[in-house]
């Protein structure tokens, strides 16, 4: 698997503390330091699908599985590498201005993978020839530097339309955290199942022995073509044993209502610690944000997410889409 080194996106206001790593001494994994509280570096801003600004797609025709070599998303003064693979389209502007933009993914239901081949009848998942699971993805990224031990807030808009599939298997992701080449530590999931494409499950992952990584914290209806906004406040704490917990806390409002909801609040363990859990020695003290669709290959079925007032900062009121100014 390839990835691309870590760029400079986006609107970034402030660099990165970087935090401290132990060497591995011979045959033993090395892990983060628990970092203080005291130690919280500044969070770059970004922001997309905004009201008001130039939304351009680049190069859509070379979106592939290289990060940043088509599907990008320059708007202002911002770029937002893209990444495609599988059913999946590259981004795309849709809407006017107006009667409302849209940043736009979604899946091919024609699109053949080459050999594939069932693995699971049940969980309706594929595999190549060599055994590795296929994905489908259209996504959206921020740089590499969004740091740990830090309140690092998302606001956004989301909107599911109708005519889209139940998944099947593990879930389709609609945002990811992503610290390395491995599961990704957070993120927003269509929840898998029946009747279950319209809501919204937040998830997380980590190493601490005593959590249940594989059951969400919380599951939101998001409705059929209804927009509904969320901010999230990710604080990420790898597990270290005695060490502080980090954090996560989600708020809801349906667009034109008028009261906004806090669906919870949560002190996790989150992350990764170890550097051998990451693979291709991809090992990273920060993370970044994926948004759009990410999900195992379905033949024939069809998927779609749609985004508006992307946000990333330091403080809730920096990026929730509604109540601003």
């Amino acid at each position: 698997m390839k990835i691309s080194a870590p760029g400079r996106f986006a609107r970034k206001t402030s660099a990165l503390t970087a935090a401290v790593v132990l060497s591995a001494s011979a045959g033993i994994a090395a892990v983060t330091n628990p970092q203080p509280a005291s130690a919280a570096a500044a969070v770059p801003s970004y922001s997309a699908g905004i009201a008001g600004e130039t939304w351009t797609i680049e190069r859509p025709e070379d979106c592939d599985f290289e990060m940043g070599a088509g599907g990008n998303l320059r708007e202002g003064d911002g770029f937002f590498p893209g990444k495609c693979q599988g059913a999946a389209e590259p981004p795309q502007i849709t809407g006017t201005s107006e009667n409302g933009r849209a940043l736009t993914f979604r899946t091919d239901k024609d699109f053949e993978y080459p050999g594939a081949i069932l693995d699971d009848p049940a969980r309706n998942t594929w595999v190549d020839a060599a055994g590795d699971r296929l994905r489908d993805r259209s996504e959206l990224a921020t740089g590499w530097d969004l740091p740990f031990h830090t309140n690092v807030w998302v606001g956004f808009d989301v909107r599911i339309p109708e005519g889209v599939d139940d998944v099947t298997g593990s879930g389709a992701y609609v945002l990811q955290l992503w610290q390395c080449i491995a599961n990704p530590i957070g993120g927003v999931r269509i929840q898998s199942g029946a009747g279950n494409g319209h809501n919204l499950q937040f998830v997380r992952r980590g190493e601490d022995p005593d959590t249940n990584y594989d059951i969400s914290m919380a599951t939101q209806s998001v409705g059929t073509n209804e927009w509904h906004s969320f901010v999230i406040k990710y604080n990420v704490e790898p597990y270290h044993p005695g060490g502080s917990k980090g954090s996560i806390a989600v708020y809801h409002k349906e667009v034109g209502a008028t009261v906004e909801e806090k669906l919870f609040e949560q002190d996790e363990y989150f992350g990764y610690a170890t550097r051998s859990i990451c693979r291709n020695d991809s090992f990273e003290n920060t993370f970044r944000i994926k948004f759009g669709l990410y999900k195992d290959y379905q033949p024939g079925a069809t998927f779609r997410s749609d985004f508006r007032n992307v946000r990333i900062g330091g403080s809730k009121e920096a990026v929730q889409p509604y109540n601003r100014g």
